[in-house]
């Protein structure tokens, strides 16, 4: 009995081990070069909305509060990528430049692989927005958390140069990443698409 209950904990133990090597992984990728802007996550295309009011409404703790994006003029576009527990969870970044901005809100950790309201869905999760500016554009990018994704980490500060590709951030389990363009590019990506962080094209500038 007792040799049957170790052999059951080592089994569970080395199945942890493995599920957090094959969560934590991040494969290395080729960063295409020049005026580009690179997927920040890996996963399917769910959503992509043009929006034309210069702010961005979300909930903190169920209030209602109002967001407008520094250096990134309306009207934008927005690019949602939907995260599995198969595809890789760390985020990168999509161009070069500084880390202008960064905000952390809490929130109700509603399911972000099942929700209908996809404008609902990042307005109450828990997320964090970064904008990242160079001489020629901004971007901002959403890590949003989802029912079992309770945690997102951020590995970067305002003010910091941050290199195309770089790795900035991680979402625990699956989630969606939105990404936040000026509208007046020409879009790579289609909807239902499947996106390589650091690798596939969404647009040039």
């Amino acid at each position: 009995m007792f040799k049957k209950v170790i052999y059951s904990i080592l089994i569970l133990s080395t199945g942890a081990i493995l599920f957090i090597s094959y969560f934590n992984r991040t494969p290395e990728r080729v960063i295409p070069v020049g005026q580009t802007i690179v997927s920040p996550a890996n996963g399917r295309v769910i959503g992509i909305e043009n929006i034309n009011s210069p702010e961005i409404v979300f909930f903190k703790d169920d209030v209602k509060n109002v967001l407008s994006l520094n250096d990134i003029k309306p009207p934008y576009t927005i690019i949602v990528i939907e995260m599995n527990l198969k595809n890789i969870h760390a985020q990168r970044a999509p161009i070069d430049g500084e880390i202008i901005y960064q905000e952390h809100f809490s929130g109700a950790h509603k399911n972000a692989l099942t929700s209908e309201n996809l404008t609902q869905l990042a307005n109450v999760n828990e997320k964090n927005l970064i904008v990242i500016k160079n001489e020629d554009i901004s971007v901002g990018v959403i890590q949003v958390a989802g029912l079992a994704a309770r945690r997102i980490k951020s590995f970067v500060n305002i003010n910091e140069n941050i290199e195309k590709g770089d790795i900035y951030g991680k979402i625990l389990l699956g989630s969606q990443v939105v990404l936040i363009l000026p509208q007046n590019l020409e879009l790579n990506v289609s909807l239902g698409e499947i996106l390589i962080d650091g690798e596939s094209v969404i647009a040039k500038y």
